[in-house]
């Protein structure tokens, strides 16, 4: 690394421990054929440089690929970031996002026992699912997951978090997916939007329609006294502690299984040519020249030129798009819910709920 402080905070960092996974999923870009793992060495650098970074708050994220099939390559990470977190008095969350398909009890069994939050990528209906999350063979994987969902949910209960991820062509269908997701028991539901595939004009009105609905059940739930964590509306909060929410160092910095750095959403670009333009770094070498000077200021034009300049790929740019809707409409939500606290117990309840779980690290 270039130096053992980085001058902008990095709240959150996701490593992506390997690229093989037992899913093919149609907003993937990832040569599944390539089975790479990230060595533990790369890794450790990556942390010690996360954790050393500005900020007392840090949040791990383990992905893939599936990191089901690193398992105890991801242990042996998530072990090595408490240590240094430790050793540099950081304070740490660390959670897993998994398909969920090779998920068995001993995994929940460790992950309870640490302290470690587990994700499940799941759409919620067999028609959505099935549609976009496939088997290799091109057969959808409802039918296989839902056993394994009943054993997340008997093991972790509401802390089992689920990634609720829209397609643009399932956009119509958001509303209803989101029901089914809490008739199955989550409680604990965030929400990703495709990138990768064209978003048409219908596509961000269905999606902003249908997030309209989920809200209005979400407040609906509130007012009879059921709080469920909907994780958009903690952007609200983000951006009320930390002044430069806006920087993608804060949020979206990854480390790809071939020690490559590069903000979100790395593993929907394509193709290798376009990868390249949008890398930002390595393991080894650390941070390009370009970022490592620049310090975030949110009226600096250098720094909306790096945001404009970095959302330019055709992958990138539409969904990001919606995720400006999404955020639009969270942060208008729980503007709502401030406004309703002042007059309203349960909604003055929900938003303690909410900030007590941003202050545990729930970002």
């Amino acid at each position: 690394m270039k130096r053992t402080t980085f001058n902008k905070e990095i709240n959150k960092f996701k490593i992506a421990v390997t690229s093989d996974c037992c899913l093919r999923c149609v907003h993937c870009f990832i040569d599944k054929s390539e089975n790479m793992r990230i060595p533990f060495e790369k890794a450790k650098k990556s942390l010690d440089f996360f954790i050393g970074s500005p900020g007392e708050k840090k949040i791990l994220e383990i992905y893939g690929g599936e990191p089901m099939l690193a398992f105890d390559l991801s242990a042996k990470i998530i072990e090595e970031a408490r240590k240094i977190a430790a050793k540099r008095k950081k304070q740490l969350s660390v959670s897993i996002a998994s398909n969920g398909l090779l998920v068995e009890k001993r995994h929940l069994k460790y992950i309870a026992a640490n302290d470690i939050r587990f994700s499940v990528s799941f759409s919620g209906s067999s028609a959505t699912q099935d549609f976009t999350r496939k088997l290799p063979g091109g057969q959808g994987s409802y039918n296989l997951l839902m056993p394994k969902i009943s054993l997340i949910l008997s093991e972790l209960g509401e802390r089992a978090h689920v990634i609720f991820c829209v397609h643009p062509q399932q956009a119509t269908r958001m509303h209803e997916d989101f029901r089914e997701l809490l008739r199955i028991g989550f409680r604990n539901i965030g929400l990703e939007c495709v990138h990768g595939f064209r978003w048409r004009r219908e596509d961000y009105e269905n999606f902003s329609a249908n997030l309209e609905e989920i809200v209005r059940d979400v407040f609906q739930m509130v007012e009879n006294n059921e709080f469920i964590l909907f994780e958009p509306f903690l952007e609200f909060f983000r951006e009320r502690e930390y002044p430069n929410a806006f920087c993608p160092f804060l949020r979206d910095l990854e480390l790809y299984p071939d020690g490559t750095f590069a903000f979100y959403p790395y593993a929907f670009v394509a193709n290798m040519e376009e990868r390249r333009k949008v890398s930002i770094g390595s393991a080894e070498s650390g941070i390009i020249d370009r970022f490592n000077a620049c310090l975030p200021r949110r009226d600096s034009r250098r720094c909306q030129k790096c945001a404009a300049e970095y959302y330019v790929l055709p992958a990138l740019k539409e969904g990001s798009i919606a995720y400006s809707r999404r955020t639009e409409i969270a942060k208008n939500a729980v503007a709502r819910i401030l406004h309703l606290s002042h007059t309203h117990e349960r909604f003055r309840s929900y938003l303690k709920y909410l900030a007590k779980l941003f202050a545990e690290g729930y970002t």
